[in-house]
């Protein structure tokens, strides 16, 4: 009985050894698409989101302070898990970059994860084994202006023995003072599969 098992163990090790995994580069990675949201997907709702957002009117007037911005919620609609801080952070970081943004992780909705070090860091402040001096004071924070919220939705659609697959990137930029929405904007990835590719 040992033998067998050794047998198979010998097997699945053979088996397994015996695939071999490459490393592709983006651009080559952009032959093995699936009807399933990817990472040109992101990067290209991203991108186009971006360049909307900063050639937006709102925007090119912010002269001096660049504002606080806070990561909302965004909502996954779509038939697959997606991680969507994915694409807040590419978008964020991109806002970041045009020197218009500060981003705060002291608070966030669904689309970010706060950074919990914040509150850990406040939590020694009656702690007698840290110098208090190097604490951090009440009332440092600083509170976001803006808040960028979103929604990504995905409609499949049976086209004769295709299926067309449509995702939609809903963003909005919201004044969190006013409420009034500052910017929106939507973007479109469009794929055509066989009907036997489905994207769940």
């Amino acid at each position: 009985m040992k033998n067998v098992f050794y047998i198979i163990a010998c097997i699945l090790l053979f088996i397994g050894c015996s695939s071999k995994v490459e490393y592709l580069s983006l651009e080559d990675s952009k032959e093995l698409t699936s009807s399933g949201l990817d990472y040109h997907d992101i990067v290209n709702a991203a991108e186009q989101s971006v360049q909307s957002l900063l050639n937006s009117r709102y925007v090119k007037n912010i002269k001096d302070t660049p504002k606080v911005l806070a990561i909302s919620d965004v909502i996954n609609d779509t038939m697959q898990m997606l991680d969507t801080e994915q694409l807040t952070r590419k978008i964020t970081r991109d806002m970041r970059e045009s020197g218009k943004f500060v981003l705060t992780l002291a608070i966030s909705g669904s689309g970010a994860m706060v950074d919990s070090m914040i509150d850990k860091a406040r939590g020694v402040r009656d702690n007698e084994e840290f110098n208090q001096y190097t604490t951090i004071e009440k009332g440092e924070l600083i509170a976001p202006e803006l808040s960028l919220s979103g929604k990504i939705i995905q409609k499949n659609t049976k086209v004769g023995n295709k299926q067309r697959i449509d995702y939609y990137f809903l963003l909005t930029l919201t004044d969190i003072k006013s409420g009034l929405v500052i910017w929106d904007d939507e973007v479109n990835i469009i794929k055509v599969g066989s009907n036997k590719n489905v994207a769940w």
